[in-house]
């Protein structure tokens, strides 16, 4: 989802399954890069570190009831090769929806 200047757009979101990875495709800047996440009961996101040399440790958030935005730094968290080049993964004890919102 790429969001432009002066220009309505909405924000795609799909329900994450408990326990799941779910892989995300990030293909801009970290600065132009946010998560949204509409949980609709407190639960917790872990982003799994990336395979390339900035991807060290997973990111564990506490995500509040409510939409949630998350910006996160790709080279910590992007994987660089292999079945899930091009994308982050993430894994929840709940069902909160996510989205990817680019702004150019």
């Amino acid at each position: 989802m790429v969001t432009m200047r002066n220009t309505l757009a909405t924000v795609e979101t799909a329900a994450l399954v408990a326990s799941t990875p779910t892989a995300i495709a990030w293909s801009e800047s970290d600065e132009k890069m946010v998560l949204v996440i509409n949980a609709s009961a407190a639960t917790s996101i872990t982003v799994k570190a990336g395979n390339g040399i900035q991807g060290v440790a997973d990111l564990v958030v506490a995500v509040p009831k409510g939409i949630s935005l998350l910006k996160l730094e790709s080279g910590r968290f992007k994987n660089v090769s292999g079945e899930n080049k091009g994308k982050i993964v993430l894994v929840s004890e709940g069902t909160p929806a996510v989205g990817v919102a680019a702004l150019v």
